[in-house]
């Protein structure tokens, strides 16, 4: 793909909506005081839901109703809005839907803002210090660029991820992948209404994310949650590692979701290059804004092939978590054909209505590098489906 690729007009118009709902509740946040951002909404979500988990969430939502009324638009917080998911089998008539994690890593941003001294301090003024951005990497998972606190957005259209945006709330910046390419440029501190950020400015102005290969990383070195009950257990009987192995391979235990994917990009330092990511069992929210990373990923030095590959791992006796699946076999999987004459993959729309609440769908998935000989052997080993994304 060259440099400075493009998107189809119905896509690049959703795009900049998305961009616009999340730097609406990026400024927003970022706009109030650590004590606000604390504050508990008693009268939304699950009834312990915190101001910097519903007031990027309730921007993010009304902007997209406004800009689509007929669109889908899941959260976790409050499930789904606008109903049903599609008109018929036809996957013409499948509605847009717009995956929301409002805010990733809040357990962490909670426990870092909870250790500000002066909390009438603006949020936005606290991420930008220097110190407060080196201890959240001490404690949260390396380069805050990776590590940091969240807001995510990844449109679906006609079954097929088309593109993600990712705002990390302690870098200040936002990340892009489109069928333009992977891009990250730097948030103003504030709306800067002359030259307002978009797709045509992202992919003008901002640095493209490559992903490595590997020269560097450890092919056996990962990145997944194993941070409660059950996930450690899930691992294990997805036989790609036994426990020792593991314990001896796990680069880090509690990692965000959406951000996740730039463990595999260049911006992880080159002596810490990571040979995979799984999610572990996790929910829908957690990795569907990998796909389009996954679909448009390329390296550096050859942008005409793609870069990472994906799997997807299920077991005969699965795991449950809150009663759902957590690695799904392929007659229960979001994953299906697109047609029995193509087997590349679209997200199977039908499967969410079967879900009072689709955020809760999980799955098992591996992400690596193309050339990881070692995990593409073990996963063939035991059966598990490529997952190739559909690309018109």
């Amino acid at each position: 793909m060259p440099e400075g690729g493009y998107m189809k007009g119905i896509e690049k118009s959703h795009c900049n909506a998305v961009i616009q709902a999340i730097l609406s509740a990026f400024w927003s946040l970022m706009g109030s005081s650590a004590q606000e951002a604390l504050r508990q909404v008693l009268t939304y979500g699950k009834g312990d839901t915190l101001s910097l988990d519903a007031g990027p969430e309730i921007n993010i939502v009304r902007h997209l109703q406004r800009y689509d009324d007929h669109s889908v638009v899941i959260t976790e917080e409050t499930g789904q809005a606008n109903g049903y998911f599609f008109e018929s089998d036809d996957r013409s008539k499948y509605r847009t839907i717009f995956f929301c994690d409002p805010t990733d890593r809040s357990r962490q941003l909670k426990e870092a803002l909870d250790s500000v001294d002066d909390k009438t301090s603006k949020v936005g003024d606290i991420f930008r210090k220097p110190e407060f951005q080196k201890d959240w990497e001490k404690r949260f998972g390396g380069i805050a660029a990776i590590s940091g606190a969240s807001s995510a957005v990844t449109c679906i259209r006609r079954g097929v991820p088309v593109f993600s945006v990712i705002a990390n709330y302690i870098t200040h910046q936002m990340f892009l992948s489109c069928s333009a390419g992977n891009y990250v440029v730097k948030i103003p501190d504030k709306q800067v209404r002359a030259r307002p950020i978009n797709v045509d400015f992202i992919t003008t102005h901002a640095d493209r994310v490559y992903f490595h290969d590997l020269d560097h990383a450890d092919a056996r070195l990962f990145v997944t949650f194993m941070g409660k009950s059950g996930y450690r257990e899930n691992m294990v009987d997805s036989k790609l590692m036994d426990g020792s192995e593991i314990d001896q391979s796990l680069f880090y235990d509690i990692p965000g979701g959406p951000l996740r994917i730039l463990y595999l990009s260049t911006l992880q330092p080159a002596d810490k290059e990571i040979g995979f990511i799984l999610a572990n069992g996790e929910k829908i929210g957690e990795w569907i804004h990998w796909l389009p990373f996954v679909r448009f990923a390329r390296k550096k030095h050859d942008d005409s092939e793609p870069a990472l590959r994906l799997f997807e791992v299920y077991q005969d006796r699965p795991h449950t978590k809150e009663g759902i699946l957590m690695s799904t076999p392929p007659a229960y999987s979001v994953f299906k054909p697109f047609n029995k004459h193509d087997e590349r993959m679209r997200i199977d729309v039908s499967r969410f209505a079967d879900f009072p609440n689709p955020s809760r769908i999980r799955a098992t998935l591996i992400v690596t590098p193309y050339d990881n000989d070692r995990v593409t052997s073990v996963v063939r080993q035991y059966g598990y489906r490529a997952i190739e994304l559909y690309s018109e």
